[in-house]
This record gives C-alpha cells, sequence and structure tokens, in this order.
C-alpha cells in the first residue's frame, strides 16, 4: 500500500490495491453490514453502523473495543457516485455524543481489470498527530478489508 502523509497540511493519501471487482468494493464502502466488518483497529470486537446512503444522510459507527471503551465516529454523505467514488464528513464523538474536528473522507475507485485501485484522502486534521493516528487506523481498517474481501461479497 502506498501512503503519503503531508503533516503540513495534515492530510493523509492512500492508495491500495484489492483483489475485488469495483462492484464489490464500492458494496463494502456503502453497506452498513460490511463496513462494520472490516473498520476498526485490532482492538475493536464489534463495530456497529448506521448509515442513511444518501447525499446528506447521516452515518454512525460504534467501534466497541475489548477493553469495554467504545469510540464513535459520525458523519454526512457529501457524493456518492455508484461504483466509481463516495465522500462523506468524519467526526469523532464524545461521551455526550458532541462531534470534534470534523474531516472529510474520500474515497476513489478504479477498475483494475477483476481488481480495484482505491485511493483514500482523509484531511484536514487538526494535528500532524491526529494524521499520522488516522493513517494508522486506516492501515489495519484495510488489512482487515483485503484479508477478508472475497468473504464479503457474499
Amino acid at each position: 500500500m502506498d501512503a503519503q502523509i503531508d503533516t503540513d497540511a495534515r492530510e493523509l493519501v492512500m492508495v491500495k490495491e484489492f483483489a475485488a471487482p469495483i462492484s464489490l468494493m464500492f458494496k463494502v464502502w456503502t453497506q452498513p453490514e460490511h463496513m462494520a466488518r472490516w473498520w476498526g483497529c485490532p482492538a475493536v470486537d464489534s463495530v456497529k453502523v448506521t448509515a442513511d446512503l444518501r447525499v446528506g444522510g447521516k452515518y454512525r459507527a460504534v467501534m466497541q473495543l475489548s477493553d469495554g471503551t467504545a469510540h464513535r465516529v459520525t458523519g454526512t454523505y457529501r457524493e456518492i457516485v455508484e461504483p466509481d467514488r463516495i465522500s462523506f464528513t468524519w467526526a469523532w464523538e464524545d461521551a455526550d455524543g458532541n462531534p470534534g474536528h470534523e474531516t472529510l473522507v474520500t474515497g476513489t475507485l478504479r477498475a483494475k481489470g477483476d481488481k480495484t485501485e482505491m485511493t483514500l484522502r482523509h484531511a484536514i486534521f487538526e494535528t500532524a498527530e491526529a494524521c499520522n493516528l488516522h493513517h494508522e487506523g486506516w492501515s489495519t481498517s484495510f488489512e482487515r478489508l483485503d484479508g477478508n474481501i472475497l468473504i464479503y461479497g457474499n
């Protein structure tokens, strides 16, 4: 996986090729039951996702960690172009449900035969440290996705 982290601009760009058709890759990015299977770090025991997949619709993911801690992220879909592109805001919620700093996630998919090249852009983070932490999170999520992509097609 190629990754570029511009800590000055606080922007993360990751490019990865998956051994799956573009239609399946779009499905795992947009259907809550599939998103719940691969979002999160290794310490995540379970993920619950709700999503209103339409421009202006909201999504929310609750990632339950093995230590009992819950991490919650929420956002609004900005762009949905099947099967090529999805864009949504991303904000971590505090324990009272108040969203924090909002960033923008854009996933662009490109068919390469029976494979798909995915480019993820996530920005603009408040700090370089937040950018680096999200790089770690997305990297482990993509490892989970890559290791199970064909299962998600069922």
